[in-house]
This record gives C-alpha cells, sequence and structure tokens, in this order.
C-alpha cells in the first residue's frame, strides 16, 4: 500500500512540474518571489532561504544560474546563457528540479523498473527515464531519500550526459 502511494506521488510530480519543462509556462508566482539570479557566493543564502536540499550541476562556464520555487518546495536551477532573464519562457537551458517528498526514493526505484522506462543507474543512486521523451532523466541517491531531482536538458541525450557525469550535487 505505501509503495504504492510513494509509486502515485512520485507519478503525480512527473507530470505535475511536465509543464516547466515541455513548453508551459515557467513557475511563476512561487513563495519566494519570481525566479531570481543568483550569484556563486550566494548559493548557501538561497538554500536556506528554501529550506531544503536544493540540488545543480555545478558551476558551468558561460552561463548564469536562476533559481525559483513554488509553495510546495518544488525548486529549479536553471542555467541560463546569452542574454537571458530570469523567468525566460524559452526552454533551451538545462533545468536541474529538486521535488522533495517522503518516499521519494522507493517511488523512484519503482519507476525505474517499470517496463518502457530506461533505468539509470549511477554510484549512489537510481533513476530513470523515458526513451520517448530522453529530455529529461529522474534520479534519487540514497543519502536523500525524501527529494526526487530531474536533469532537463533541451538536447537529446543531454540530460543523460550530465546525469552519468556526476555533477549532480546539493548545492552548497
Amino acid at each position: 500500500m505505501i509503495v504504492g502511494v510513494a509509486v502515485l506521488v512520485g507519478v503525480v510530480t512527473w507530470f505535475a512540474t511536465s509543464s516547466s519543462r515541455d513548453g508551459g509556462n515557467p513557475i511563476l508566482g512561487t513563495a519566494s518571489g519570481d525566479p531570481k539570479m543568483v550569484e556563486s557566493g550566494e548559493m548557501a543564502k538561497a538554500t536556506d532561504e528554501i529550506g531544503h536540499s536544493v540540488f545543480w550541476a555545478g558551476e558551468r562556464p558561460g552561463t548564469k544560474i536562476e533559481i525559483r520555487h513554488d509553495e510546495i518546495g518544488n525548486t529549479h536551477v536553471r542555467y541560463l546563457t546569452g542574454d537571458a532573464q530570469p523567468g525566460d519562457p524559452a526552454q533551451t537551458f538545462l533545468d536541474i528540479g529538486t521535488y522533495p517528498f517522503e518516499g521519494a526514493h522507493e517511488a523512484t526505484a519503482k519507476l525505474a523498473g517499470q517496463q518502457g522506462l530506461r533505468r539509470v543507474t549511477i554510484d549512489d543512486g537510481v533513476g530513470f527515464f523515458d526513451p520517448k521523451r530522453p529530455t529529461s532523466v529522474f534520479l534519487v541517491f540514497t543519502d536523500l531519500p525524501d527529494y526526487q531531482v530531474e536533469i532537463y536538458h533541451p538536447d537529446g541525450d543531454g540530460a543523460l550526459e550530465v546525469a552519468l557525469s556526476g555533477d549532480i550535487v546539493p548545492m552548497p
């Protein structure tokens, strides 16, 4: 029963957040206000304000970091390029989503074994992606079992490459 509820929560989170990565509206009007740019020296302050672990892919050359989160704690770290400003609606940026919910590890591991999805194995966790939508990979880490992480990359296998790179870690 608990596994069924956890899987349902994971699936609901996956689909509920899909509008922010599939051409829909980004999450705006969030608990902390509109999306904002964060300098590398402000990372710890940003995560303190959010109140939970937030995953990212480290600093990336040629990018600016935007953070946005909603009232239930879903948080996105986007790597903006060029002249992009916070809240830019384009879905052309690397986006690391952190979705806190109890049982995330169990739900994600269960989904990783579902027919039609591809399992992703990393040193300290597990994940999956849908081969029909390879732009998003979902991961969970053994040491932070109540956080599901989504890596969205607009280019083909880009999300899988980032997921397997070992760069996905909690922000400092």
